[in-house]
């Protein structure tokens, strides 16, 4: 029977079992009797998807889950090599599949290379194609039980605590009028605490590192003999008392300490190792190895693991927690819900820390706009935070020296779960640590893994359980280029906007609200016209064309009325404030007619987001370092870490009972981050799906984009959520605002970006 499917889209599992034996000609069989290590790979339009291990007898039993989101004219090739020849292939159609057989077993004749087929070479292999449209919602899953992603080195944890934060800091009259919400923990405050509390390890893994930094500046801080305090002398402090501190970096090897250069990412990664020379804090910095771009990719991790005291019978017990999140220990990273421009800067917040990096010459001197940044950040306890843990010794072991980690048998009182009678409601998290990695970056992958990418692997899934919405907030938003009207072949193959695309689709064509919420900032980090820059934003504009265009064709193959703005919209953050009385009088001001000068004169400028978040139907919330970016999702480009994780009924973490709701953090914490960019705490913004939502939220959008883009100063009181500076026709074609001049307000650069003509497409996707 015909599968009414225009896509195929679901997950392909291929199992490769075994192959006709090698059998060498006479006179060689008694000196090659096993031939040469063979190994077997599946191609998916050309790009590789699996591979099995090198095998001499041609058994392997190995079975690959693989994501498809493809057109059905795509092909599937299976193909037998050794190291140096090619034996055979075997190519299908993904039409096939989808109108034939979701299901393909048995012994298959190879290929040659001229062509013809070699029926003395047959390769066992089971394809079995399972549509995404089956599978089950988070409600369910959650309700009926759920063991985790099986392609993470990590399994699902149980009986593990989240706390989720918002931002570096909160002033203490952030209260989103909100029940469920409570008061926002501060994050720099609680990793103060929790260094200052470890008795025995703390372990900081991060892509950038600030020690002269103060984590806690607010003089109504409930911990005021911290104010002040450098992040460096604290941990010295702490080393000096005997707890092991370890510092792992990201080596930038464009910063070259004897000319002075500070690097391309100033990531002051030379001053942290100088900073900790002679102490007995131990600081290694880690280059990200690569055979083919040495100094290209990243180890982009931000992770922090101390030794807590547990709320345990016990007195002495102790119990690991760790940080995880978008959250670098660095410059510019604190900030408030307020995310000012200028009336901080002669302010303990950052008159300090003046941080703008997308103002070329910009300066506390020279006067704001400072970069006002957004960030989201986990702190979780439980065996997921030993997870954590592992995965700091597992790189650790790969590039520095294992013996200088503290053995945790070492330390007394140490448990991995609390006991089960001293368990509180609170740890009613199940949480699932997951990561892109290969092995040069971490020890003890799994054999038949070439690189770990389940964090790629957990956002599809995420996505495909979704039923009535999906907020993200990322840094970046790119992928899908087999999709693309152009530059199919840049490699930015990640699935994640394509299945946000197709999941949108399929909602309209099954009739069912679904609406996507996609915050990102107006432009990445960086000069706005710099190479860089731009190549993303070229990027950035062919992912939301072709995720249109999928909604668009959606919409008319209805035959009903409708727009795709109904279903997907795109925001991002801003910031405008009216000169006060009190604010910072800079000594010197900027060149005239400069972006500098504009943003100054205009007191306007975006406020960067640099969270990495995906909630769904707040229910389930994926939560780390990774963007949205074949960088971040590939596993042998930059290394990441994040957890997936969601709540189940209190008291027994294990009970599927219906008769108890679940609770509703992540609920909360969407409503938070929406107090903090709307102000509204509307029940409308309860039904995020609902088609009234998003009518509000865009009408909000477009209201804000408006006082942001007018010559005229107006205060935006607060309320930062701008409408991203696109537009999309009925028919779902994407193309600059008719009101404006294509370019972002105070800058030349414009909002579609161009493809740069000298940076290969795998530095900035």
């Amino acid at each position: 029977m015909e599968r009414k499917q225009s896509f195929l889209h679901g997950t392909l599992e291929a199992t490769i079992f075994d192959a006709t034996p090698y059998i060498p000609p006479f006179p060689f069989n008694c000196m090659l009797a096993n031939g040469k290590p063979t190994y077997v790979t599946i191609k998916l339009e050309n790009k590789k998807v699996a591979k099995t291990s090198h095998e001499r007898d041609r058994v392997w039993n190995q079975t690959f889950q693989i994501l498809c989101a493809h057109p059905p004219d795509s092909t599937i090739t299976i193909t037998m090599k050794t190291k140096c020849s090619f034996l055979g292939k075997f190519s299908i159609q993904a039409r096939q599949l989808l109108t034939e057989a979701s299901l393909i077993n048995g012994f298959f004749p190879l290929q040659m290379e001229n062509g013809k087929t070699n029926r003395e070479l047959e390769l066992r292999f089971m394809l079995w194609f399972k549509p995404a449209e089956f599978e089950p919602t988070w409600e369910k899953v959650i309700k009926y039980g759920f063991q985790g992603l099986r392609n993470a080195t990590f399994p699902q944890r149980s009986n593990c605590h989240v706390t989720l934060y918002q931002d570096t800091h909160h002033i203490s009259a952030f209260q989103p009028p909100i029940s469920l919400c409570g008061t926002p923990r501060r994050l720099w405050e609680d990793v103060y605490k929790a260094i200052e509390g470890a008795k025995h390890l703390i372990y900081i893994a991060g892509w950038s590192f600030n020690p002269k930094m103060a984590l806690v500046r607010d003089p109504k801080t409930s911990i005021p003999h911290a104010r002040g305090v450098e992040l460096g002398e604290l941990l010295k402090r702490k080393a000096e008392e005997g707890v092991a501190v370890r510092i792992m970096l990201w080596n930038d090897e464009t910063s070259l300490p004897l000319i002075k250069n500070k690097g391309v990412m100033r990531t002051h990664d030379e001053d942290a190792f100088a900073y900790f020379r002679h102490t007995k804090v131990i600081c290694r910095l880690c280059p990200r190895l690569h055979h083919k771009f040495p100094t290209a990719f990243t180890h982009h991790q931000k992770t922090i693991t101390v030794d807590t005291r547990t709320y345990s019978p016990y007195l002495n017990d102790r119990e690991i927690m760790s940080f995880v999140g978008g959250v670098d220990l660095c410059d510019g990273r604190y900030d408030t819900e307020q995310h000012s421009l200028f009336q901080t800067l002669n302010t303990e917040s950052h008159c300090f820390d003046f941080y703008q990096t997308n103002i070329s010459g910009a300066s506390l001197h020279k006067g704001g706009p400072r970069e006002p940044w957004h960030d989201s950040h986990t702190c979780i306890t439980g065996e997921a935070a030993w997870d954590v843990l592992v995965n700091f010794e597992q790189r650790w072991t790969t590039q520095c020296e294992p013996s200088l980690l503290l053995p945790t048998s070492s330390i007394r009182n140490l448990i991995r779960q609390p006991y089960a009678s001293s368990i509180s409601n609170d740890r009613n998290w199940k949480v699932q640590v997951f990561r892109s990695i290969d092995r040069v970056s971490a020890s003890q992958l799994s054999k038949t893994l070439t690189a770990e990418q389940s964090i790629h692997e957990a956002y599809v899934e995420a996505i495909r359980k979704a039923e009535r919405f999906i907020y993200i907030e990322n840094q970046y938003f790119i992928g899908g280029c087999h999709l693309w009207d152009k530059d199919k072949h840049s490699g930015c193959r990640n699935l994640i906007p394509v299945e946000i695309a197709l999941k949108v689709a399929s909602k309209i064509k099954a009739k069912e609200r679904f609406a996507v919420y996609i915050l990102i900032p107006m432009w990445p980090e960086g000069v706005p016209d710099s190479e860089p820059v731009q190549d993303i934003l070229h990027w950035t504009r062919e992912t939301m064309a072709m995720m249109y265009k999928l909604i668009g064709e959606a919409i008319k193959e209805t035959g009903k009325p409708g727009h795709p703005g109904d279903y997907l919209n795109f925001f991002c953050l801003a910031n405008r404030e009216k000169e006060s009385k009190e604010e910072f009088v800079p000594p010197h001001s900027p060149q005239p007619s400069t972006q500098y000068w504009n943003a100054q004169k205009h007191r306007r400028f975006m406020v960067y987001v640099h969270s990495k978040v995906m909630i769904v139907d707040d229910l389930y919330i994926l939560i780390g370092s990774a963007n949205v970016n074949q960088r971040s999702m590939d596993g042998q480009r930059d290394t990441e870490i994040a957890i997936g994780c969601y709540q189940v009924p209190s008291g027994n973490p294990e009970s599927n009972s219906t008769s108890k709701s679940i609770p509703r953090d992540i609920h909360a914490y969407r409503m938070s981050l929406w107090y903090e960019h709307t102000g509204l705490a509307d029940d409308m913004l309860l039904e995020p799906e609902s088609l009234e939502c998003v009518h509000k939220m865009r009408s909000l959008g477009d209201q804000m984009w408006q006082i942001y883009a007018n010559e005229e100063i107006v205060d935006m009181e607060g309320v930062h959520l701008v409408t991203y500076p696109v537009d999309v026709t009925e028919d779902g074609l994407v193309g600059d605002v008719s009101d404006g001049d294509g370019n972002f307000p105070d800058t030349k650069t414009p909002v579609k970006g161009r493809r740069s003509k000298l940076l290969p497409p795998t530095f900035t996707t």
